[in-house]
Formats: structure tokens, C-alpha cells, sequence
């Protein structure tokens, strides 16, 4: 089994230094499929907890450059660091006699804190950021930090660095890692730790750990350079620094191009070959053969139909009758054959979230959303069999459509799922006693459809351009998509265009996000 380990900040999370909602549901469905994922940070467990908690983490992390390991799962340390004696003495003689103000963070009372100079000048970026922190232990004077178990020194843009640097050796009991951070305005960050620490150890412990058989890292820094060192394999995003690319087993897309899920996802989904059905215009007359089929099936004793008339026709239409509700693991699937497997679902996708991982892992899928768009409401006499009334209506919101992709969007750009959107024209017959029409409980119905009127087809994300309107500005808020989408809802369009890579956040007017084309 592989172990996936990542980076954060750089690598995982966006330029924001948050983690894109897409990223997580991406990693949910690996995890849910038995994947196995993990991170490894310089970030210690209450900002990476709470960035990463909307996955579902499923083996230990590495926080603190490897200082220390955390099993999210049953809320142990499995490896925990701290300075001896005569590194905390060396510490804090250096950090005296060179006038730097770094964090230093201890164990105290059993609680993680982050004790620091709180009128320090090259503090105040980083500290604006953390307001909120539970480990926050503001003092007066440098000499005031050093309480109970220190396990990690950070300096940011520190005075003396070749002090540092020659102080700070693995001879002295201690590892250290040197870059420019990640987020503007770029300092340079100097992180000391212990000797047995490190983002190279904690890897290799992490594989004995969890008893993978190999470790694949991803990284963007010069921190990562002792975690690829220690992976089976490793590959450096696209906005890595050169440094890191060029010990890299490969490069990926970047991270706020969701390089480090993309790539997961091709490894563990095998592309299976596919070939569309019905390309180009839909086939008038086996769908009439597979509307009769569907009729001659669902017509009860008493000559009416019931609701699953559109499923089962178009269950006919798209797969041969001998493939029908085929068995894939735990599920059933309405067909599989030679292109793949086949769920017609008019709605309720949240269901096929739980089939998905499983099948999506055999064979090309395709989903067929069965979309009414005209619809003929016949008002029929009972007794004499009279049509009292005839009103037609044309959808034309995608709504429902957007909400149900909405459910299964950490799936939407796997290259084994395709979405066909059937158009279909149907009839609503509905049976009245007589010409008063007086509703009644356990009146007869009918729905069938008449005609497939066409198709669209969504086999990556570019094909999801289709639903972008004609007139957008380059630059649009959600008001600005709103005018010209309507009757459909911009907000549910906005989070699957998104999730699906067509459009991005590029700034913001006023109170409004900025989205844009990509």
C-alpha cells in the first residue's frame, strides 16, 4: 500500500494558505476508498488541525519540521522530540547574546504554548495572523521564554544567521531548516529543532507506522529537501522552488492548480478505456423501442405507470437488456458492458457518493440525469376517458441539475466519470373522477417520456464551459452571472464551475468576489 504525504503551505494549501473546499473533497474520496494520506508541515497541530479539518486524516501527521508526530485518530504521540539541557542553555546564550526575538515553543503544564517578545518588530506580520492561537504566551524580555519543555526555535528574518547557522549543528544536538516563506512579504524563516527530529526521520517512521510498502512526498521548499530524501518517491509542484525540481522524481500541476489531488487521483483511478454511445444526434427510434420496453414493464394491473417509466427507458435506451443491474462489490449498478457502467439517477446523487469510490475503481462510469424539459400535463375523465384540458411547460433552470452535481463534486473531474444529460420530452397524465376535477387521495397518474430531444455531454472539466453564458465579462461577480443565467441558481452554478477548475477567484469589487474564465 502507498502512503501519500504532503506538504502544506506551498504544496497542499492555496496561496491563501487555506485549503481549497475541492482539495478536501477530492482527498475524502481517496480516503473513503481506502487511501492512505498524511501531511508534513513546519506548522505545529493547532493551525494544521485546523486547516486540514475537513478531512478525514486517516493516518499519524507530522507537525513542527517532524519535532513531533500526531495520530489524529486516536489522539496520541507516537514520536515526540525535545532540547536536552545543554541544547536549552546553548539556546538561549545565543539567542541573549545576538538580540534575536524568535518563537520558542515548549510543552508547558502539558499544553503546546508559542512564548515570544511581544513588542518584537519581526514579529508582528506573522503574529496578526495568529490572534486566535490557544498557544500564544506573550513576555516582556527574551529571557522570560524559556519555560517547560522546549522543543522548537523560530526565527524570523533573524539578526545574526551565520551566528545561527554556526551555532545551531547537528554536533551541538540540533537540525535546522533555512528558507523564505511561502506568503508575502517572503521573510526568511530559521527553524531549530532536535537532533533526532526532522522531516526526513519522521517520514521513515510514518512508513512503520502505518506499514506502507512505499512513501510518495510532495513539497515546494527548501524544508521539503530532507522529506524527499527519505520518500520512495517524490515530486515537487509546479510552483516549487528550482532547487527542490531538480531532485524531484517529477513535477506536478501547482498548488492552487490542485496538483497534489490531481496526481493522486491518476494514480489510484486507472484511466479505462471508453467509447460514448450514440455520438452525435440521439437514435429517435431505439429510444421509441426503449420508451415501449419501459411501458410494457411498469404498467401495473390496473393501467396506470409508475414513476420508474423515465428510468427504465432510458435504462433500455443506454445499456442492452442482458447487461441490466449489474452487481460492482456492495452495489448494484441499472447497467455495465462494454463502455463501462451505466446509473441512470433522475436524482439524489448524494447516493451515488457512496458507489462512486468503489466503481469509479472498476470501470468508466457514466451517469445519466434524466433532464425534463417539456412537459405535456394532460387532465383526463376518468369515466369517459375525456381530455379536459391540455398545458405544456419548458424548463429552462439547470438548478436541479447544479445541486445534484454539487453532491458529487470531489468526483466531477475524475477521468473515468462521464455526465450525460438526457433532454426528454414527457407526457403527465392525471385521472379525475369527473369534470369537477376534485383532487383526491390515491389518484390515478401517469409520467412517460415521448421523445429525447438531445444531449450533453460532460467527459472532463473543459466540457463544463458549455453552461457559461453568453455576454459574461471577463471579470464577473455573482450578481454580474446571476442576470444572465437566470432562472438557474449562480451560487450552485458558481461552486461546480469551481470545484471543477472552468472559473477561479481573481479578486474582489467592493463587498463582491471577482471570478474569471480559466
Amino acid at each position: 500500500m502507498t502512503l501519500y504525504v504532503s506538504d502544506l503551505d506551498g504544496t497542499l494549501l492555496a496561496d491563501s494558505g487555506k485549503l481549497k473546499p475541492r482539495t478536501a473533497d477530492m482527498l475524502n474520496s481517496f480516503i473513503d476508498c481506502g487511501t492512505l494520506f498524511s501531511y508534513c508541515t513546519a506548522r505545529g497541530l493547532a493551525t494544521a488541525s485546523e486547516i486540514m479539518s475537513g478531512v478525514r486524516i486517516n493516518a499519524p501527521v507530522v507537525l513542527m519540521n517532524g519535532v513531533y508526530i500526531y495520530d489524529p485518530v486516536t489522539g496520541e504521540y507516537p514520536f515526540r522530540a525535545s532540547f536536552g539541557e545543554k541544547q536549552c542553555s546553548l539556546l538561549k546564550q545565543t539567542i541573549e547574546e545576538n538580540g534575536e526575538t524568535p518563537l520558542i515553543y515548549a510543552f508547558i503544564d502539558g499544553r503546546e504554548r508559542m512564548s515570544f517578545v511581544e513588542s518584537a518588530p519581526n514579529l508582528k506580520r506573522f503574529l496578526s495572523r495568529r490572534k486566535g492561537d490557544s498557544r500564544r504566551r506573550p513576555v516582556e524580555c527574551a529571557g522570560d521564554m524559556f519555560a517547560g519543555e522546549l522543543f522548537y526555535a523560530a526565527f524570523i528574518d533573524p539578526v545574526n544567521l551565520p551566528v545561527l547557522e554556526r551555532v545551531f549543528t547537528p554536533e551541538n544536538g540540533f537540525m535546522t531548516a533555512s528558507y523564505i516563506d511561502t506568503y508575502p512579504p517572503h521573510q526568511r524563516w530559521f527553524e531549530v529543532f532536535p537532533a533526532e527530529a526532522g522531516k526526513a526521520g519522521a517520514v521513515a517512521k510514518l512508513k512503520t507506522l502505518t506499514g506502507a510498502d512505499e512513501v510518495v512526498c510532495f513539497g515546494d521548499n527548501a524544508n521539503d529537501l530532507p522529506m524527499f530524501k527519505a520518500a520512495d518517491r517524490c515530486y515537487a509542484v509546479g510552483n516549487a522552488i528550482p532547487e527542490l525540481k531538480a531532485v524531484a522524481d517529477g513535477v506536478i500541476g501547482t498548488n492552487e492548480g490542485y496538483g497534489v489531488p490531481e496526481f493522486i487521483q491518476s494514480e489510484i483511478y486507472p484511466v479505462f478505456a471508453y467509447e460514448p454511445p450514440f455520438a452525435g444526434e440521439p437514435d429517435a427510434e431505439r429510444f421509441r423501442i426503449s420508451v415501449e420496453k419501459a411501458l410494457e414493464r411498469e404498467r401495473t394491473t390496473i393501467g396506470t405507470l409508475n414513476e420508474k417509466a423515465i428510468h427504465n427507458a432510458l435504462k433500455c435506451y443506454y445499456c442492452d437488456e442482458a447487461d441490466h443491474e449489474a452487481k460492482i462489490g456492495g452495489f448494484y449498478a441499472d447497467g455495465a458492458g462494454e463502455n463501462g457502467i451505466f446509473e441512470i439517477q433522475s436524482g439524489n446523487f448524494g447516493y451515488l457518493a457512496k458507489k462512486l469510490p468503489k466503481m469509479l475503481q472498476t470501470s468508466h462510469v457514466t451517469v445519466v440525469y434524466p433532464y425534463e424539459k417539456k412537459t405535456h400535463n394532460y387532465s383526463i375523465n376518468e369515466k369517459t376517458g375525456e381530455i379536459m384540458s391540455v398545458t405544456s411547460r419548458t424548463e429552462n433552470s439547470y438548478s436541479r441539475l447544479f445541486l445534484e452535481l454539487y453532491r458529487i463534486k470531489a468526483f466531477l473531474t475524475n477521468p473515468n466519470l462521464t455526465i450525460r444529460i438526457a433532454f426528454i420530452e414527457i407526457d403527465k397524465k392525471t385521472y379525475y373522477k369527473d369534470e369537477r376535477r376534485i383532487r383526491r387521495r390515491g389518484q390515478k397518474k401517469e409520467k412517460y417520456p415521448t421523445a429525447l430531444l438531445r444531449e450533453i455531454c460532460l467527459e472532463n472539466p473543459e466540457d463544463y464551459r458549455i453552461f457559461l453564458p453568453e455576454g459574461l465579462p471577463e471579470q464577473f461577480t455573482s450578481s454580474d452571472l446571476a442576470v444572465l443565467c437566470r432562472p438557474t441558481d449562480a451560487s450552485l452554478m458558481l461552486s461546480v464551475l469551481g470545484f471543477t477548475g472552468v472559473i477561479t477567484r481573481c479578486g474582489k469589487r467592493r463587498n463582491s468576489i471577482l471570478y474569471k474564465a480559466r
